[in-house]
């Protein structure tokens, strides 16, 4: 396995891995309450600089990281109460373009609360420290943990929706709301838990992001919005389908970016979309019902 092969498959699986956060989160929100999320990259936003307040004030990774996503939780539950609980039947596009009035106003306050600058957070891993594999594939301590961390929570969201009562309300909700409120389901308390999540993952992808790359917080939103095709790829209904869509996304740009060009990672991307959306509307595995929306 030579060089450039080794960086695709690295730099392909973490970014995938990313992707794949984001699209968990944006799935549980659509499979529970019916709207499409446009405001993932503002909750991925908010996620990193909590995250690095933290850490800039002592508290480490082991602290941090919990802290940032029970407040991300928090913030998606109350979100969604404040505003999404009180347009619920409202048409699906209504919504979802609600959700990009969301986004932009959660990232201007953002940058007005902490600014437009690159977001700093003291080093937390050995990046010297490597783990070979195979040939030239080698992995970092970070490359782990973002693989490890995204592996862990899809097995917590995956057993949570189909092992406890919370879940088996959130399933019970995407099906059919009115007869889960019949059937004593509060279903606003339901929608909550779901948009949590959908915070949650979204902040612990932005966090990740962040602890690989220290960007701005214009980058990271952008990231939030390039997760869309792997979302579709996937499909929009189906937790596995994140995952499968966001790593193949992930490969495919890591191997734009080798033996093409960084500047057409995002145009490779959007390409595989613009084909889900001829050919496969619901994508890789999600349902029929899904591609007639």
């Amino acid at each position: 396995m030579n060089a450039d092969i080794a960086n695709v498959i690295s730099n392909g699986l973490v970014t995938g891995c990313i992707y794949a956060l984001i699209g968990v989160g944006f799935v549980v929100v659509f499979r529970a309450t019916g709207v499409v999320s446009f405001a993932q990259g503002a909750f991925m936003v908010l996620g990193a600089l909590i995250f690095a307040g933290l850490a800039r004030a002592g508290l480490g990774l082991a602290v941090g990281l919990p802290v940032m996503l029970v407040v991300m939780l928090v913030i998606g539950g109350v979100i969604y109460r404040l505003v999404f609980a009180r347009i619920a039947g409202a048409e699906a596009f209504v919504a979802s373009i609600a959700t990009v009035g969301l986004g932009i106003v959660l990232e201007v306050i953002a940058l007005l609360i902490w600014g437009p600058e690159v977001i700093a957070v003291p080093q937390l891993f050995n990046f010297r420290s490597r783990v070979h594999v195979v040939g030239e594939l080698n992995f970092s301590a970070l490359n782990l943990f973002v693989m490890g961390l995204t592996v862990v929570a899809f097995v917590v969201i995956v057993v949570g929706l189909n092992r406890t009562p919370v879940g088996l309300r959130m399933r019970a909700v995407a099906n059919n709301p009115q007869l889960a409120a019949y059937s004593g389901v509060r279903v606003v308390r339901t929608s909550m838990i779901a948009w949590g999540i959908g915070g949650l993952t979204a902040g612990l992808a932005g966090v990740l992001y962040l602890l690989g790359s220290q960007p701005d917080p214009v980058t990271v939103y952008s990231l939030g919005l390039a997760a869309f095709p792997a979302i579709l790829l996937g499909g929009l209904d189906s937790i596995p389908g994140s995952l499968v869509g966001g790593i193949l996304i992930g490969l495919l740009q890591a191997a734009i970016g080798v033996f093409v060009g960084g500047e057409w990672q995002d145009v490779g991307a959007y390409c595989v979309l613009l084909a889900v959306l001829l050919l496969r509307p619901q994508g890789i595995f999600g349902s029929a019902e899904i591609g007639r929306l």
